[in-house]
């Protein structure tokens, strides 16, 4: 019974990820023909995610909604050539992501800028509390799960916080994060290993 349960619980997500892909695809190819409420519905869908995700990367608020507003509007004028996507969620957090970097390393004017970016300043985001897996657990596991999550180096927390926070498919973070899916798999399955081992009583 259990397994005919667990089947029909996978079977309803399925069904309701390609409902939502198919809208997407809707509402992309509204958008492509210049429909105004299509960008529109896309802009408040996501800008709480995408708001979200950039202040986490850039730390600066004020860039992050200059950031978010400059992509749809730069989606808005290019929209007859826009190519199809998988998926809309994903794009936009590449683009978004990609524009920050961008805006950053001009403001540093350094040649490793990028990588300072990508490697010092994601060192200090993506936090505990910002994965919804951990929200209900008692605060002395809490303090034990900060201290561990510290020890996980910074790219394996923003993957899982892209994972776990909105379920995104291996894909979408490897183009998300710049890497194969093969990474994106190595990545997560480290930070659970390393997690564990964190975790595990002393013997």
């Amino acid at each position: 019974m259990k397994n005919n349960n667990v089947s029909i619980s996978n079977s309803l997500e399925s069904s309701d990820k390609l409902e939502r892909i198919q809208k997407e695809r809707q509402v992309w190819a509204r958008l492509k023909k210049g429909d105004a409420q299509a960008l529109e519905s896309l802009f408040r869908a996501y800008y709480s995610y995408l708001f979200d995700y950039g202040v986490k990367l850039a730390r600066e608020e004020e860039l992050v909604k200059d950031a978010i507003q400059e992509l749809f509007l730069y989606i808005w004028e290019k929209r007859r050539n826009l190519s199809s996507v998988d998926s809309i969620k994903a794009y936009l957090l590449v683009s978004l992501r990609r524009r920050l970097l961008n805006t950053l390393s001009k403001q540093r004017r350094q040649e490793t800028a990028h990588q300072e970016f990508t490697v010092e300043q994601v060192d200090n985001v993506f936090t505990l509390e910002d994965l919804m897996i951990f929200a209900e657990q008692e605060t002395f596991e809490q303090k034990r799960l900060r201290s561990a999550f510290k020890k996980i180096p910074a790219r394996m927390r923003e993957a899982l916080y892209l994972k776990m926070n909105d379920n995104l498919t291996y894909k979408e973070i490897a183009e998300i994060m710049s890497v194969r899916p093969q990474v994106v798999r190595n990545y997560l399955s480290e930070a659970y290993h390393r997690l564990k081992t964190l975790l595990a009583p002393p013997t």
